[in-house]
């Protein structure tokens, strides 16, 4: 899965009952799962989300599907 890196702000108050609460290796896993969950929570077309993710990936035929295959395999 490809990640990406970012830089958030919280209130002290949050970031101390996180350190406490969760292992300091695992933090990211535990922001990521928790905005996970609040996007999935969301009113949220699972449809309309698919397709829009659709529409943002790169448009490849299906021939050049096929020789980035054979490519792999060579």
């Amino acid at each position: 899965m490809s990640m990406q890196r970012i830089t958030i702000s919280l209130p002290k108050y949050l970031y101390e009952d996180l350190i406490q609460r969760v292992p300091e290796r695992g933090v990211s896993g535990f922001v990521a799962q928790a905005v996970e969950s609040r996007l999935m929570a969301a009113d949220v077309d699972p449809i309309k989300e698919f397709i829009k993710l659709r529409e943002r990936l790169p448009k490849i035929k299906r021939q050049g599907i096929i020789q980035a295959i054979k490519k792999g395999r060579l």
